[in-house]
């Protein structure tokens, strides 16, 4: 056989593997000609502004829901009717997220976030129990105690003079994530500087940049640039200190010679107290008792706790803070609440928490999430072929007139009032059906926990003539930061 049959052989090969690709592809081009939507071009400049979450407004203005966009060569499409997102969210084959996921796979492997289909399932099940032992006894305590020393740092800016209070609760949260999560503490808000801290950064920088570059979600192109090989170094870091925890958490399990739940129950420290464990140590729990969960397993679901319940809070607690700022009745009757209920914040909370759905209705901490398809789906009388990403554009479906009028303000009241005309998913925020968050009592609580306790030490004061700018990284954030007052209270 000569070198020019190889040749001809290999491209044969190369030429079968990708034709069904490259038909799907086509397919899905001519597809999208149905559907309304802007040009690559508008999503580069809207990107580089930072104004992807207006212009995702304005195009559902302009053209309703649903509709297009073509991220590289990933066909995106947008839901935004409650009656769309149910049928997308309770859907129990829809289980794979879509492309754009995979940014986040050096990092989190296959966890929970990233991972789909019925390996998913069989993970999530796994987890489930492992997640929700115990949970509000061993994590509300370590919540208190960081709060204490956020409280200590704000101390310093209670002379009602403006600052950017987002940095104090993007350190706080990371604080809390790690010993929730891991079992450790790292002192974000002592070592803002130290090694980890300034990885966990670094990485989540790296990864919102990616999502909007076309030439940066390329993988071969994206590994040889300087962020690429940035990323590469962060990683390493993050990847080397959790699988450094493990061994140790390990090993301090084996020591107190707990070997399974039930062990971990009746176990006490030193000193006679309940012993505290992190959703790692559930993990070891579960795999000293059988259920198959490897090394790599456990770190992809321990990153994976690490960021979505890092970044996630701390945009909630930052934009409560604004809005306790601007509305002084609100935080009043907060406060009021958060006082008679002290200590008591895993009970319920009415008021508060109908602050923190309506903080999360007009500034939902993850604004979109995208699922693929990987067969053709009707929605109404509209038939979404295979290989697109169907989107819930959580920003929007937030602001439905019909469910929300006045949606752009801010009324808690709207989640005091039993209003059974309201549809169930309207406010989508923690998802729902089938891949809704394993984290939503985590979250509530944490939120429950730090604004009480903010609210019993500081009252927050406006900054005249600031609002902030949301921005859509994978977390909604504010580009120019959560400027607010505060002083001390007078107990």
């Amino acid at each position: 056989m000569n070198t020019f049959t190889l040749i001809a052989l290999a491209l044969i090969a190369l030429f079968g593997r990708f034709l069904p690709k490259l038909i799907q592809f086509i397919k899905l081009v001519l597809w999208s000609r149905k559907l309304p939507g802007p040009t690559i071009g508008e999503l580069i400049e809207n990107a580089k502004k930072r104004q992807i979450l207006f212009w995702f407004k304005e195009l559902r203005e302009k053209h309703g829901s649903p509709f297009r966009i073509w991220l590289g060569k990933d066909l995106v499409v947008f839901f935004t009717d409650p009656d769309d997102v149910k049928q997308l969210l309770s859907d129990n084959t829809l289980l794979h997220k879509s492309n754009n996921y995979k940014l986040f796979s050096p990092w989190l492997g296959n966890g929970l976030l990233t991972n789909g289909g019925e390996s998913w399932h069989s993970r999530r099940k796994l987890l489930t129990p492992a997640f929700h032992f115990r949970i509000l006894s061993e994590f509300k305590e370590p919540m208190e105690e960081n709060c204490k020393l956020l409280v200590d740092h704000l101390q310093k800016k209670a002379n009602e003079e403006e600052f950017d209070v987002f940095p104090y609760i993007t350190l706080f949260t990371l604080d809390v994530i790690c010993e929730t999560a891991m079992g450790i503490k790292k002192n974000a808000q002592m070592q803002s500087e130290s090694e980890y801290v300034k990885a966990v950064k670094n990485i989540l920088r790296i990864l919102s940049q990616r999502s909007f570059s076309i030439w940066h979600r390329n993988n071969i192109f994206f590994n040889y640039t300087s962020l690429g090989r940035e990323m590469l170094a962060n990683l390493k870091i993050l990847h080397g200190e959790t699988n450094r925890v493990i061994k140790l958490r390990r090993k301090l399990l084996q020591d107190s010679k707990i070997r399974s739940l039930k062990d971990a129950e009746a176990s006490y420290d030193s000193i006679g107290q309940k012993r505290r464990f992190a959703f790692l140590d559930m993990l070891l729990i579960s795999q000293m008792e059988g259920i198959p969960l490897s090394d790599r397993d456990i770190r992809e679901e321990v990153d994976t706790f690490m960021f979505e319940g890092h970044d996630t809070t701390s945009s909630a607690i930052g934009f409560a803070i604004y809005l306790f700022s601007q509305h002084a009745e609100v935080q009043q009757l907060a406060y009021e609440e958060a006082i008679a209920l002290e200590g008591r914040e895993k009970e319920p909370m009415p008021y508060l928490e109908a602050v923190i759905k309506e903080t999360l209705r007009i500034y939902p901490s993850v604004p979109f999430y995208s699922r693929l398809l990987t067969e053709d789906m009707k929605m109404d009388k509209l038939t979404v072929p295979k290989g697109a990403s169907v989107t819930v554009l959580s920003y929007m479906v937030h602001r439905n007139e019909n469910c929300y009028p006045e949606p752009e303000v801010f009324k808690p009241e709207r989640f005091l009032q039993n209003n059974k005309e309201v549809h169930p998913f309207s406010f989508v925020a923690f998802s729902a059906g089938p891949r809704n968050c394993i984290g939503q009592k985590f979250a509530m609580l944490e939120l429950k926990c730090t604004l009480s306790c903010l609210l019993r030490n500081f009252e927050f004061l406006p900054v005249q003539g600031f609002k902030p700018h949301p921005f859509a990284d994978f977390v909604m954030k504010s580009s120019n930061g959560i400027k607010i007052r505060i002083k001390p209270r007078k107990n």
